[in-house]
């Protein structure tokens, strides 16, 4: 079967398979993709504002768990043992690292005030 194409600025009447795909077909396509977009957008700009709010502490645990291949999560589901390992290996961890900087302005900020 063959579609007619409007006849008018661009020449005279042609005419393509009814197989092609429409412009709705392909804008359809175009805004399926972009809302993808901008979910994994929207998903990556809330990942940042949990991180800004973040205290300097929770953002160094975080960096550390990061860094050791972990997540919360995985924290969560280990056993009480291996809780308490990660959990003293990450307290090491942090002392070290304001141990290093000590002196310089800014690791950890009093909010409280």
């Amino acid at each position: 079967m063959q579609i007619p194409s409007s006849s008018g600025l661009f020449g005279p009447t042609t005419t393509r398979p009814a197989t092609s795909p429409s412009v709705s077909d392909a804008s359809t396509a175009s805004v399926s993709g972009k809302s993808k977009l901008a979910s994994k957008g929207n998903d990556v700009v809330q990942e940042f504002l949990d991180y800004a709010k973040m205290d300097p502490i929770a953002r160094m645990r975080a960096s550390i768990l990061k860094s050791m291949g972990l997540t919360e999560d995985d924290v969560k589901n280990m056993s009480p043992e291996q809780q308490k390992a990660v959990e003293q290996k990450i307290a090491q961890m942090i002392q070290q690292e304001l141990q290093k900087n000590a002196g310089k302005t800014g690791q950890v900020v009093d909010v409280s005030a």
